[in-house]
C-alpha cells in the first residue's frame, strides 16, 4: 500500500529504484522532542518529514531520501475524533510525509489546498487496494 502511495504522490519518479524512505512510528514523547528540536514547535505533531535527498549515501548502500516520522498516539486520538480509525490517520501521515519529500507544501493557504487534494486522491486510490479499518 505504501508503496503504491510512493508511486501515486510522484515521490518515486524522483529517486533510483533502490533509494529507501524510512517511516518510522513515535509515541507523543519522541514526536514531541523531534518537533521542539527541529522545528522549534512546542508539543505533539502528527507526522514531521526530514528530507534527505541531498545526504551522500555509504558505499555500497542504498541511498535513504527521507524520513518520516509518525506520530501513532495522535492517529489514534484523531482518528477517534473524526471517526476515521487509528490506520487510517497513519496512512495519511505517511501519504502528508511522501507529497512533502516530492515536492509539495503546505504553508499557503493555496498550497495546503493543493496538498489536500493530493492527500484526497491518493487517500482514494488506497482505499481501493485495502479497507483501512482492518489494520493495526
Amino acid at each position: 500500500m505504501l508503496r503504491r502511495a510512493t508511486a501515486s504522490s510522484g515521490l518515486a519518479a524522483r529517486f533510483e529504484a533502490d533509494a529507501e524512505l524510512q517511516i518510522v512510528l513515535v509515541d507523543a514523547t519522541e514526536i514531541t522532542a523531534l518537533n521542539e528540536a527541529h522545528l522549534g514547535h512546542e508539543g505533539a505533531t502528527d507526522v514531521i518529514t526530514f528530507d534527505l535527498a541531498d545526504e551522500l549515501a555509504l558505499p555500497g548502500e542504498p541511498r535513504t531520501v527521507g524520513e518520516i516520522y509518525v506520530c501513532l498516539d495522535v492517529a489514534v486520538e484523531t482518528g477517534e475524533r473524526l471517526g476515521t480509525g487509528a490506520a487510517y490517520e497513519t496512512v495519511l501521515y505517511c501519504v502528508h510525509g511522501m507529497l512533502h519529500l516530492a515536492g509539495l507544501d503546505d504553508h499557503s493557504p493555496a498550497d495546503r489546498k493543493r496538498m489536500r487534494a493530493a492527500e484526497a486522491r491518493i487517500m482514494a486510490e488506497l482505499r481501493d487496494i485495502r479497507d483501512l479499518r482492518d489494520i493495526l
